[in-house]
């Protein structure tokens, strides 16, 4: 086995949460369209003086998916409907929780929102207190009503229900497969990504580090125990990058027939030029991930009015659909048309059986101990 790396680490991290835990997780209905309405309310009333406060902050920092329309996109969007401005700082959230240990512990508190995965908002931003609840803020009639979501209310993962909300449920792919180089019909099962043929011609995202090949690696870790993860990992000399675009290069220019945790965002570039097809395995259950859509709310916010407007915006129809294309996921709610911009084999169906790698419990008590056995699989080839 051995391992690559480009200097430009985590691009994109569609699927910082991962995990496995057999669950019913919400569906997300396609009928209705995409223009959502702006969020309204009568003169004077308690939501107006908050949009007028939050103007007065001027701004609103929010950290997010490094994607590159989110850079710009969100910001503008959020601009246009509100005349205040987004300081959108991207990267992955174990890079903020780094930043933020550092800036905490010197008194310095700078960020207002954040949008990422699930590992770190439960297993650092939670047990630190950095976090307000984020359930007394939700005012917008649109954003309460229990109709538009799946669950009855709006869909908070953490234990106390009220500070963790999750916006996105998108299908997640396994990986992708270059199809000059190799065929469906070969790779049926997760036996046959032992057969001697692929052996060098299988890649991944590191699996040792929250996103895309963790997802597969935890359920081929669950599915098939540790002995045959060791097989494919290290017997089929499997290539590691931490670089979504790497991956998606790799299989499409046919560098590696094989990529473990390649995204469709990334391989999308590649629709019509290059013959490549998800990879699917008839023994691993079909999974469901939020990207970059777990919504927090920072507490001592240097802007606490704006985060409160973002925090509503970002969950309201129409935030979910502007976010929901660019993150490229499905929004939980059931009023927002994902298939304007995600294939309709990426959104789940209503009331759906899948694995759902958001849970609270498998996340914080079981990934991480999978997450160190790749580590230390890759360390030891």
């Amino acid at each position: 086995m051995h391992y690559r790396r480009r200097d430009v680490l985590f691009r994109y991290l569609p699927a910082i949460g991962v995990g496995l835990l057999v669950a019913c997780a919400p569906g997300t209905p396609t009928a209705a369209p995409t223009s959502a309405p702006a969020p309204t309310s009568s003169a004077n009333s308690a939501w107006d003086r908050l949009v007028a406060a939050a103007q007065q902050e001027g701004k609103v920092v929010v950290s997010g998916p490094p994607a590159p329309d989110a850079r710009t996109k969100l910001p503008d969007a959020f601009k246009q409907r509100f005349n205040i401005d987004v300081d959108y700082l991207a990267g992955n959230s174990s890079q903020l929780a780094s930043r933020l240990e550092s800036e905490r512990a010197a008194g310095q508190y700078t960020i207002d929102v954040s949008l990422g995965g699930p590992d770190t908002v439960y297993g650092t931003f939670l047990p630190n207190k950095w976090l307000d609840p984020l359930k007394p803020v939700l005012t917008l009639p649109e954003v309460v009503d229990p109709k538009v979501w799946p669950t009855g209310a709006p869909w908070f993962r953490d234990p106390g229900g009220d500070t963790s909300l999750q916006i996105f449920n998108s299908i997640s792919p396994i990986g992708y497969i270059n199809t000059s180089l190799v065929s469906p019909e070969e790779l049926r099962t997760t036996d046959d990504l032992l057969k001697p043929q692929f052996k060098g011609k299988i890649a991944s995202y590191d699996p040792s580090v929250n996103g895309g090949g963790l997802i597969f690696g935890s359920v081929l870790y669950v599915t098939r125990g540790a002995d045959f993860a060791k097989q494919v990992y290290q017997g089929q000399q499997v290539a590691f990058t931490r670089d979504y675009q790497q991956i998606a290069d790799w299989v499409a220019h046919g560098s590696y027939a094989i990529g473990f945790g390649a995204t469709p965002v990334f391989m999308a570039q590649y629709q019509g030029a290059v013959p490549f097809a998800q990879l699917v395995l008839s023994d691993i259950k079909t999974i469901v991930a939020g990207g970059f859509g777990i919504v927090s709310l920072w507490n001592q916010a240097p802007h606490p009015n704006a985060a409160k407007v973002f925090a509503n915006w970002i969950a309201s129809r129409e935030g979910a659909a502007v976010y929901g294309a660019i993150d490229g996921s499905a929004p939980v709610r059931t009023d927002v048309d994902a298939s304007a911009w995600l294939d309709k084999s990426l959104i789940p169906a209503p009331n759906g059986d899948y694995f759902d790698v958001y849970d609270y419990k498998y996340v914080v008590e079981q990934r991480q101990p999978i997450a160190k056995f790749y580590d230390g699989l890759k360390n030891s080839g």
